[in-house]
């Protein structure tokens, strides 16, 4: 019930400062999807699976319209860093996910030195810039 409460307040924050950026963002168990366009007009999903937030980062996928998980070459332009070397999956480099924080050359940027500053809104602002948007 804690974790359902903290994504809410988190959801509703972050609707609040994206505003006119986004399209919407729904909390669905232990998820976070937030529908945006980018400059050209293709919509897009972005995905963050919030299951241990905040004691670790949450995981970012990016999903079609019904929510399917999609590959690297379908992400929106400019966010996706290739594969990631122990996930192996896509992931995109940016402080606050999951994949950032376990990838190698990041370890020692441990999320415990950021769970207080990064918040849900601060991490979609990012990526959505990362977007383009």
């Amino acid at each position: 019930m804690v974790l359902a409460e903290l994504l809410a307040e988190e959801a509703e924050v972050a609707r609040l400062r994206l505003g006119r950026r986004i399209d919407g963002i729904a909390v669905s168990g232990n998820n976070v999807d937030c529908r945006f366009a980018d400059r050209n007009g293709r919509r897009h999903g972005l995905r963050l699976d919030c299951r241990d937030f905040d004691a670790d980062p949450p995981r970012l996928f990016v999903v079609s319209d019904t929510g399917e998980v999609l590959a690297g070459d379908s992400w929106p332009p400019g966010l996706s860093a290739g594969e990631h070397p122990s996930l192996h999956r896509p992931w995109v480099c940016i402080r606050g996910t999951y994949e950032y924080h376990v990838h190698h050359s990041h370890t020692a940027d441990n999320w415990s030195i950021h769970r207080q500053d990064i918040r849900l809104a601060d991490l979609l602002s990012h990526l959505l810039e990362k977007c383009g948007c």
